[in-house]
């Protein structure tokens, strides 16, 4: 009897020390995971302090409750439901990220693990499971899914090793160069360059730089796969594995190719402005002088007629009192005449001794007739250039007017000019301004 008591206390004495190793795994397991247990049929029997911390139910809330407190509605009414719970009773053990509830109604994504356990007859007789709460890493990777699906709904996307070679890209990449993927697949990015490009240093260094795990970006010219030319927005993304080294590189691209060509055209518009803008300037500085010249020599010409003006009036204002005096002539030579002709009258009555009398009075007389003509011939004479002065009065006056209108005139080309030549000098400005910031 005692030897046999001796005998069962070695044996428990060794199955502690088998237990012992066990024993410190549940606890280190108790004190790290979230571990709740199940009957067959799903009633809660046992949850300990961390899936209490992580769901936010106490023991007394869950014992006794069954798993679909744990669900949604629409997971608990699934068929995918139904067959987790029969896989379990099947003794199937099962591992994944499973979606749960909190007890505030949020979203608890848990990394669970499933463990049916079975007696000696196989079957199961309770499910523990061993859950990890991964919530902020769903979501951090389900908001990196929805913002790669973004891009690669709205960006053209292309894979490369560090090599270069291609290993993947997106539908829109392979829209914009006219490639399917079979046929790019493996290819060196050199394909998408232009040759000259391939060969440069600069090509060279590119790859250098992303080896490096430098990321690049700007625009880029590349080749489709009918040799057009496609302009890109893109940026090269060295990606890195948990050495920190990179192993591949993603681009992402937006095609500017409209763009760039819109910038050609209107670069090429502000030269041909420049150009025409530069020419305007010149010819309105050279019309400019001219103008102002021109202004010069009206108003000398102006002072000259002002001056001719002013010496004909005094020619005409001379010539008036030449005709006074020329009347009065006349008229002293009608009254000498009127004195021949009673001299000799006189003469014929005195006879003889009046005869000599007679002769002068005749000579007088003849004299006083040839100055009267003479007198009507300077008098018309006078009329004739009294006549041409006045003509050649209006005409000056009407010079001067017409030499006024004309230096007011090109007073206001000069002006206009001016103001062309000072627009023109301002096109110059701008277009060397947007010239500078392209």
């Amino acid at each position: 009897m005692f030897g046999k008591t001796k005998q069962l206390l070695a044996e428990k004495a060794a199955l502690e020390k088998e237990l012992q190793p066990l024993l410190e795994v549940y606890t280190a397991m108790q004190s790290s995971l979230s571990i709740i247990e199940f009957t067959p049929d799903g009633v809660i029997t046992k949850i300990n302090g961390n899936f209490s911390h992580v769901t936010g139910y106490s023991a007394s809330e869950l014992i006794g409750k069954r798993h679909q407190v744990l669900c949604d509605d629409a997971e608990v009414s699934s068929a995918r439901y139904k067959d987790f719970w029969k896989n379990l009773n099947n003794g199937e053990y099962f591992s994944g990220e499973v979606l749960r509830k909190h007890k505030n109604g949020n979203d608890l994504w848990l990394e669970a693990n499933y463990f049916p356990v079975k007696n000696t007859d196989n079957k199961v007789i309770k499910v523990i499971k061993i859950a990890n709460d991964v919530t902020e890493r769903v979501k951090h990777s389900r908001s990196n899914e929805s913002l790669l699906s973004a891009i690669n709904r709205s960006m053209a996307v292309i894979e490369f090793d560090m090599k270069g070679h291609v290993t993947h890209a997106n539908q829109n990449f392979l829209n914009l160069m006219g490639y399917t993927l079979d046929e790019i697949k493996g290819q060196p990015h050199r394909i998408f360059c232009e040759s000259d490009y391939v060969k440069s240093p600069e090509y060279a260094k590119f790859w250098e730089q992303l080896n490096d795990g430098r990321f690049i970006a700007d625009n880029f010219k590349r080749i489709n796969k009918y040799q057009s030319p496609v302009w890109l927005e893109a940026t090269y993304n060295p990606v890195f594995d948990a050495d920190g080294k990179p192993y591949k590189v993603i681009k992402f691209a937006t095609d500017i190719t409209e763009k760039v060509r819109r910038s050609k055209e209107e670069k090429t518009a502000a030269n041909t402005a420049y150009t025409v803008s530069l020419e305007t300037e010149k010819l309105s500085s050279e019309g400019e002088d001219i103008i102002f010249k021109t202004i010069d020599k009206l108003q000398h010409l102006k002072e000259q007629f002002s001056h001719s003006s002013i010496e004909l009036e005094q020619l005409g204002t001379e010539t008036a009192q030449i005709s006074f005096i020329v009347k009065t002539i006349s008229d002293i030579t009608e009254q000498t005449n009127l004195l021949a002709l009673n001299a000799a009258i006189e003469a014929a009555r005195a006879g003889d001794s009046g005869r000599g009398f007679a002769v002068v009075a005749d000579e007088v007389r003849s004299l006083a007739t040839r100055t009267s003509q003479s007198i009507a011939e300077i008098a018309t004479m006078i009329n004739k250039i009294q006549s041409k002065s006045d003509s050649v009065i209006k005409s000056m006056s009407g010079s001067m007017s017409g030499v006024e209108s004309g230096v007011e005139l090109a007073n206001t080309a000069g002006n206009t000019i001016s103001q062309i030549r000072s627009g023109a000098q301002k096109v110059v400005e701008v277009v060397e301004n947007l010239s500078n910031l392209h």
